[in-house]
């Protein structure tokens, strides 16, 4: 097997970045205000988006930390720099949803292991998701396909 980078869209890191520069410095303003003039309702506010976009920044990374980062000979290599070797490699499951048209649409393919470990690959994120998608048919392990 030949490795396989799997490039994946920039699209959230920019948008996260775009809330980033809004509720950070707002968040802040709010919670100064607040503590300044002895009010409840601008600290709550300023509290709450601050830990709002704690917690998708959170959620993005640890989702970006978790996805594959390529396919190679040895295993799947994850963007964590964790690699899970294809012994373990138990299946592959699409998991399909239904679209705006009420049609069959595959949302995610998750890559199950072995000890319990699962790797998605989102094809609305993937650059080269025809490529991977390749990949992911010839690995040599069951192919199932769910709902989700």
């Amino acid at each position: 097997m030949n490795e396989l980078k799997v490039v994946t869209s920039k699209l959230q890191i920019v948008l996260v970045a775009g809330l980033g520069v809004f509720f950070v410095p707002i968040g802040i303003w709010m919670i100064f205000t607040g503590l300044s003039g002895g009010k409840v309702v601008p600290l709550g506010i300023g509290a709450m988006l601050l830990v709002l976009f704690a917690v998708l920044l959170f959620i993005l990374v640890r989702a970006y930390r978790r996805s594959v980062g390529y396919f190679s000979a040895r295993g799947i290599g994850r963007n964590d720099g964790a690699e899970i070797p294809w012994s373990l490699l138990s299946r592959t499951v699409d998991k399909m949803a239904t679209n705006d048209n009420g049609r069959p649409m595959l949302w995610r393919t998750e890559i199950q292991f072995n000890d319990g470990t699962s790797l998605w690959l989102i094809p609305s994120k993937i650059s080269n998701w025809q490529e991977v998608r390749a990949y992911v048919e010839a690995l040599p392990c069951e192919h199932a396909v769910e709902a989700a």
